[in-house]
């Protein structure tokens, strides 16, 4: 997702408060009242910040009933606070791609290293150009050894994977180290 950062959501951002409240948001929905029991604060303190994270778009406001008014991260909120989730899905789609172009190109070339060796038999058979059919047969027989070449590219991308993903959790836990005011 491309977060676009405006006027509005550095004005949003530019508060300490506000970025523990979307730390605290990015673990689970809450309330009001919850958030400044954690984060130590008054209630109008909590919903003046709130008010600020909703109207830059980095929060929305869910109520259900005329008492319960529940708070979570938009999609906007959440590129924000976790930037490098959408690169590990990057790195695994390219990933996926590029293990059905290799497994089509290792077809395409067992069909076609088949077809030369059915050319090179016929024109043997018939003595036709014997030297053309006998560099065929000799190209046909050197084949590149696609599933090494495949396979040492999806271990590459798998390494990758497993780097943006423990990157990822390294970055969930210092951010759950900041929700406390000091």
């Amino acid at each position: 997702m491309d977060v676009s950062l405006d006027q509005q959501t550095f004005k949003a951002l530019a508060s300490s408060t506000r970025i523990d409240v979307l730390k605290l948001l990015g673990k689970r929905r809450y309330m009001q009242s919850e958030i400044a029991d954690i984060l130590k604060l008054s209630v109008p303190t909590v919903k003046e910040h709130l008010s600020a994270l909703e109207r830059a778009g980095l929060v929305e406001r869910h109520e259900e009933g005329r008492k319960w008014k529940y708070y979570s991260l938009t999609k906007k909120g959440h590129g924000v606070l976790h930037p490098e989730e959408m690169k590990i899905w990057i790195v695994l789609g390219l990933f996926c791609f590029s293990v059905v172009g290799g497994i089509l190109t290792y077809l395409r070339a067992l069909s076609g290293s088949f077809g030369a060796q059915m050319v090179s038999k016929e024109m043997v058979a018939q003595d036709a150009v014997p030297r053309l059919a006998a560099t065929v047969a000799e190209e046909a027989v050197q084949p590149v050894n696609w599933p090494v070449v495949f396979g040492v590219a999806a271990l590459l991308f798998g390494i990758m994977l497993v780097y943006l993903f423990m990157r990822s959790c390294r970055q969930k836990i210092l951010l759950g180290k900041c929700l406390t005011k000091k």
